[in-house]
């Protein structure tokens, strides 16, 4: 007969595997890397039918307020985890 020892407390569950403030940088590089693709892609849009005027300029806040909306829980979790990081220092 064998003892099957109880598992740890929920805690090991909820820990990050990765350093959250390096993710937060990885996060805020990809966005940047992101907008600028999205505009470039809508500038040759905006080419290929014959618009003059730069997109970038004019859709840059909604594509910077789109990429928050996406990141902002995933954002707070990570930030929450700095925050707990260094109250245990």
């Amino acid at each position: 007969m064998t003892v099957q020892l109880p598992m740890p407390g929920h805690w090991p569950c909820n820990m990050s595997r990765c350093d959250p403030m390096a993710a937060l940088e990885v996060i805020e590089r990809d966005k940047v890397e992101a907008t600028h693709e999205i505009v470039l892609l809508l500038d040759r849009l905006a080419k290929k039918h014959g618009i003059s005027k730069s997109i970038g300029p004019v859709v840059g806040g909604y594509i910077d307020d789109m990429l928050e909306d996406v990141f902002f829980e995933l954002e707070e979790e990570l930030g929450r985890e700095c925050d707990e990081s260094r109250e245990t220092r």
